[in-house]
């Protein structure tokens, strides 16, 4: 239905598990997500569009997947910050990075998203692995246990 109407559309079995394979093999460089953060009123239109919200969700994911033996940390940050960075000609970001806990299992919920759509096709699911702290430039964007402390909205910067 329209909720995981996405582009690409979502891959068969066979599909995933030749994408894990070229993972492992490294003839992937990439690993991105959208994030079309849509409303369930827009998913339920009579011209729902696609795509679902992914940026809060992707991590986890691909932390579960690091977990479960499909591929190492290291690769992971390659495949999710340095090679991206690299291909799309990005400086470095001086005191910019990510705190995880990759011992924290939880569930994702509908609740739990920042994002304005407030549900994602991943709610149910367990993961392992909870970004703790965002600090962009120095300057704490997002802690974990202090949720209130979230950067302004309209404070980020475009690359050069």
């Amino acid at each position: 239905g329209p909720l995981g109407d996405m582009r690409p559309r979502l891959a068969t079995q066979d599909d995933q598990d030749a994408l894990w394979q070229h993972v492992a093999m490294g003839t992937i460089d990439c690993i991105a997500t959208d994030h079309a953060p849509h409303t369930l009123d827009e998913k339920a239109s009579d011209n729902p569009p696609p795509g679902v919200a992914g940026l809060e969700t992707s991590l986890p994911l691909m932390l579960t997947a690091v977990r479960n033996g499909r591929l190492t940390l290291a690769r992971l940050v390659e495949l999710m910050a340095t090679t991206p960075r690299r291909v799309f000609g990005l400086p470095d970001q001086p005191d910019t990075y990510v705190e995880i806990d990759p011992e924290t299992c939880y569930e994702i919920t509908n609740a739990g998203l920042y994002s304005k759509c407030g549900w994602t096709p991943f709610a149910g699911m367990q993961v392992w692995g909870r970004v703790q702290r965002v600090v962009l430039r120095g300057a704490v964007a997002y802690d974990a246990d202090n949720p209130a402390s979230m950067t302004v909205p309209g404070s980020g910067r475009l690359a050069p």
